[in-house]
């Protein structure tokens, strides 16, 4: 297994971050890795205290906030510069992100955003968002929120941490209050499972560049 890598966690909105993948988070700070998660938005939804909980709970060691609005995000100059400084700040070598095809139009603006500010971060553009790295992020790997994805080609089984994705769930009370999240992201999990045949509860990716991930056993 590799040594410690540096992770980002590109996330439209509070909360979407621990629904799509908080149990690979989990896998990722258990291994010592650094993980950083990046919210495009902090307008309405889940406050900035919930958020630092649930990562606290998954292990995460830095939260960013950008400045897109509550709705009607556009993948625009000024958002993807400020999202690039973040990939140059954090260096990451695997990067997440919700994949392009989710309903939600907010989540595909993140995918859209992550996928640009992967290679741009390695190139000699956009000053204002700092040096360029020497080299873009190994792989981006594209997660679930609530739309399922056609044909994903990474599983993690988070079998070992369900318990602590649902406990960081519960930290975003402002979000369950509306809805049961929980059990829709544990139903999507389950699912994966069962389909995947990677145990019993998983998150499932697509990758933009082929790769394995590799937790050990």
């Amino acid at each position: 297994m590799p040594g410690p890598a540096r992770v980002l966690v590109v996330s439209p909105h509070r909360d979407d971050e621990t629904i799509g993948c908080g149990g690979t988070i989990s896998r990722h700070a258990d291994r010592g890795d650094a993980v950083h998660v990046v919210h495009l938005t902090g307008h309405g939804g889940a406050s900035l205290a919930e958020a630092r909980e649930a990562g606290r709970r998954l292990g995460v060691a830095g939260i960013s906030t950008l400045s897109a609005p509550e709705t009607q995000l556009t993948a625009d100059r000024a958002l993807l510069t400020e999202l690039v400084a973040v990939f140059r700040e954090v260096r990451p070598g695997v990067v997440y992100a919700p994949h392009a095809d989710e309903d939600d139009p907010a989540h595909r603006v993140a995918a859209e955003l992550a996928r640009e500010a992967r290679w741009i971060s390695a190139y000699p553009i956009l000053p204002d968002a700092g040096p360029a790295l020497a080299e873009p992020p190994a792989v981006l790997y594209e997660f679930e929120v609530w739309t399922p994805m056609a044909r994903p080609s990474v599983f993690v089984d988070i079998t070992a941490v369900r318990d602590r994705k649902v406990d960081a769930l519960t930290a975003y009370a402002s979000q369950l209050a509306h809805n049961e999240w929980i059990d829709g992201a544990l139903g999507l999990n389950r699912y994966r499972g069962v389909t995947s045949g990677h145990g019993e509860f998983v998150e499932a990716f697509t990758a933009v560049r082929t790769t394995h991930v590799s937790f050990g056993q």
